[in-house]
C-alpha cells in the first residue's frame, strides 16, 4: 500500500515522464529552426534577473609607423547601456484526483502532452518574435530597430536594411552587404554570410537559389557560386510567416557567425505538482515555469530585407 507521500511522488514522476517526453521533442528537419538552434539564438545563462552590458567600439586599423616613431594609442570607448529584464512563462493545470485515478481514455496524458507542446512553442515563437519585429519593435541598444539606421559610436550612420524580394540579384546584394558592414569604429569587417533566414513560404525558393547544381534560375550550363563558394546555411520557422502575428510572408535575413542575437535563460523549464491533499476540492495542480528572453545588443552581422 502506498503512503500519501509515495503516491504524491508516483503521481508527479507520471506527469513528469508525459510532460518532459514532449517537450525534449525534437525534429529531423534541419532547416526547422527552434529556440534551441544556437546558429541563431546564442545561448547565454545567467544567475540574475536582468543583463547590463555596454556596447564597445572597437578601434580603428593599424598605424603604420616609423623604426622610432610613437606609437599611437587609443581610447577604448564604450556606449549606449543596455538592461535586458529576464522574463518569466508559467502555466498550470489542475486534474482531479479522480479523473487521474481513472485516467480514462488517457486523458491526463493528453492534457500534460499538451501543455509541454505549449511550453515548447512559447519558447519558439517568444524566441522568432525578435526576427518578427526587426523592422520595427526589436531595438538594439541605440535605441534603434535591430534592422534599421543606426547611428555609430564614432559619430558615423549605418542602415542595416533594405528592400526587395528574395532573388538571386538580391542575395548576391546582401552578401556584398554583409561583408562590407562596419563596426561601431568604422571599421568594414569584412564579415562572411553564413545563415539565411527566411519564413516558409520563400524556403524552397532560397533552397533553389543557394544549393541548385547550376545557376539559379537559369538555364545556363555554370556552376552556382553559392553553393560553392558561400555554403550559406537555411533556416526557416512558421513563427516567423504571417499565420503568427507581426510575421511576413516577405521579410528574409542574413546573419553572420558574429551576430548578437542572444537568448538568455535565467531558468529551464522546471515543473511542480500540488498534491490533491492540499486542495478543497481533490485536486491536483501540475505547474510548469520557465525564465528566459531573446535579445539583440548589436547590428552587427545582421542584415534585413523587407521584401
Amino acid at each position: 500500500m502506498l503512503t500519501d507521500a509515495q503516491n504524491f511522488a508516483v503521481v508527479k514522476t507520471e506527469l513528469d515522464r508525459v510532460f518532459y517526453q514532449e517537450f525534449r521533442w525534437d525534429t529531423s528537419f534541419p532547416s526547422l529552426a527552434t529556440a534551441e538552434t544556437s546558429s541563431l539564438f546564442k545561448p547565454m545563462t545567467i544567475d540574475r534577473a536582468a543583463y547590463v552590458e555596454e556596447i564597445f567600439m572597437g578601434s580603428p586599423l593599424f598605424a603604420n609607423v616609423g623604426e622610432t616613431q610613437v606609437v599611437p594609442a587609443t581610447t577604448p570607448i564604450a556606449g549606449n547601456k543596455l538592461t535586458t529584464y529576464v522574463q518569466d512563462y508559467s502555466q498550470a493545470r489542475d486534474i482531479s484526483k479522480d479523473w487521474f485515478d481513472d485516467n480514462m481514455h488517457g486523458m491526463y496524458s493528453r492534457v500534460i502532452t499538451d501543455m509541454a507542446t505549449k511550453a515548447r512553442i512559447t519558447q519558439t515563437s517568444n524566441a522568432f518574435a525578435i526576427f518578427r519585429n526587426a523592422f520595427t519593435t526589436a531595438l538594439t541598444a541605440d535605441g534603434v530597430a535591430i534592422c534599421g539606421a543606426h547611428t555609430l559610436l564614432n559619430g558615423a550612420s549605418y542602415t542595416n536594411t533594405f528592400t526587395g524580394a528574395l532573388t538571386v540579384e538580391n542575395f548576391n546584394a546582401a552578401l556584398v552587404a554583409m561583408g562590407s558592414q562596419p563596426d561601431q569604429a568604422g571599421v568594414v569587417m569584412g564579415t562572411m554570410a553564413k545563415y539565411l533566414v527566411v519564413p516558409p513560404v520563400l524556403f524552397t525558393h532560397a533552397v533553389q537559389i543557394t544549393q541548385s547544381a547550376l545557376v539559379a534560375d537559369s538555364g545556363n550550363n555554370n556552376i552556382n557560386v553559392y553553393r560553392s563558394a558561400f555554403g550559406v546555411t537555411i533556416y526557416t520557422s512558421p513563427y516567423l510567416g504571417s499565420a503568427v502575428s507581426g510575421g511576413s510572408d516577405s521579410h528574409w535575413f542574413l546573419l553572420a557567425d558574429n551576430h548578437q542575437i542572444t537568448r538568455i535563460v535565467r531558468q529551464g523549464v522546471q515543473t511542480f505538482l500540488r498534491d490533491w491533499g492540499y486542495s478543497n476540492n481533490r485536486t491536483y495542480n501540475y505547474q510548469a515555469n520557465f525564465r528566459e528572453t531573446v535579445y539583440c545588443p548589436d547590428y552587427i552581422g545582421i542584415i534585413g530585407f523587407t521584401g
